[in-house]
């Protein structure tokens, strides 16, 4: 008996944590909306920015690397608190350990780079430039500017800043740069279904950062994607 509501209690207390964290990113997010910033006026121009993002993201395989004490490939939670307690971000122990299994996007009880990058990019939407500072002094206006990006990316798709954004966001945004022509259903529905990990039908800015950095091709050495990209 006690085993079985183990068992229901753990899923129920990690979608707490999970509604915790995206309910601070959203947080963030309306405070970026409310400034009235537009980065993007269209898919194309995201699509073409991913060469770049690529370009700004690549010194942060060296980053990942220091922490990842073991090299084993994936940051635990001890190596976790070591990194953000470098990169001066001030969290419990309890707290580390949410954004540990937050980040942990494909559940293999591990970060591994591209969740590092998506983590990354968090941290820089929740604490401030600060972070990206202590990443790299030398390149932190890099990594600014395409965290930056990333993040008005998203707020390009989701208007209302809810950090929701749905299938029929991407329909509109994929349709609406041409009255003659629209974009194929089968299209939008897949590009869809590759950013929502959860099958929730909701894509947070969490699962739209691992997608964007999936398709700027951040990639694992052993890793060759084929997913659609927008």
């Amino acid at each position: 008996m006690g085993g079985a509501a183990s068992r229901f209690t753990a899923p129920m207390k990690h979608r707490r944590v999970e509604r915790e964290l995206d309910n601070k990113v959203v947080e963030a997010l309306r405070e970026r909306a409310r400034k009235g910033k537009k980065t993007f006026k269209s898919v194309n121009s995201i699509t073409m920015r991913l060469p770049r993002f690529k370009d700004g993201l690549r010194d942060i395989r060296d980053v990942f690397d220091h922490y990842d004490g073991d090299s084993n490939g994936t940051i635990d939670k001890e190596e976790l608190r070591t990194c953000l307690r470098q990169l001066q971000v001030q969290m419990s122990e309890k707290e580390v350990d949410d954004v540990h299994r937050y980040c942990d996007i494909d559940n293999r009880k591990g970060i591994q780079f591209q969740e590092f990058v998506v983590l990354l990019c968090l941290m820089y939407l929740l604490f401030g430039p600060n972070v990206t500072r202590q990443v790299s002094e030398f390149e932190s206006a890099k990594l600014n500017y395409v965290f930056d990006e990333l993040i008005d990316a998203f707020l390009f798709f989701n208007k209302e800043a809810d950090g929701k954004m749905r299938r029929r966001d991407v329909t509109q945004r994929m349709n609406e740069a041409s009255h003659q022509e629209r974009t194929p259903s089968h299209i939008t529905t897949q590009l869809f279904k590759d950013m929502d990990l959860d099958g929730n039908g909701k894509v947070n800015l969490k699962e739209f950062l691992f997608a964007m950095i999936r398709w700027a091709g951040i990639e694992t050495d052993e890793d060759d994607s084929n997913e659609t990209s927008p």
